[in-house]
């Protein structure tokens, strides 16, 4: 590594990386923003992606518990991940608004799981609900109103590589 910014990030989420539950593979970061977050993982369950990621030490607020920003990012991940669901795997998805409720308190070494579940696929949005568990409790619940956008063929990669190539 040179020292540049990009292998600082990758440095970063090297160091935390942790063995996600078994079927969950990494889902490559696109730019800045995704590798700041650390490493996210998903995995098929039906027609939708599973989303998941290991609460490390660049996510713990000053109370010792995940910062509720990266608990609303992975909310908006979980959101672009609905576009599975609704047929949508090469349309870019941006959020037009996202509402996030914080149930209770994700520790350091959470394992959290995230599904969204598109609620209405209508001409111009896109209407998705939001449900993130640690340890079968559910620690988040989210809503979220996307707009089908441009063509997207780099995120229908990175969701294919997930989903398998049938999807």
């Amino acid at each position: 590594m040179d020292g540049s910014v990009t292998d600082r990030h990758a440095a970063l989420i090297a160091a935390d990386r942790a063995d996600p539950p078994e079927g969950f593979v990494e889902i490559p970061p696109v730019g800045n923003f995704d590798t700041m977050l650390g490493a996210l993982y998903g995995r098929p369950d039906g027609d939708r992606m599973v989303m998941g990621f290991r609460v490390c030490e660049r996510h713990i607020n000053a109370h010792g518990t995940c910062h509720g920003g990266m608990l609303a990012s992975f909310a908006d991940m979980l959101a672009y991940a609905a576009r599975v669901g609704a047929g949508l795997m090469e349309t870019s998805m941006p959020t037009v608004t996202l509402s996030v409720d914080y149930l209770r308190p994700v520790m350091l070494g959470d394992w959290v799981e995230g599904r969204s579940d598109v609620t209405k696929n209508g001409k111009r949005l896109l209407f998705s609900r939001i449900t993130a568990e640690v340890d079968g409790v559910t620690v988040m619940t989210a809503t979220s109103i996307n707009v089908p956008g441009s063509h997207d063929a780099t995120g229908g990669e990175r969701l294919r590589r997930v989903m398998g190539s049938g999807t």
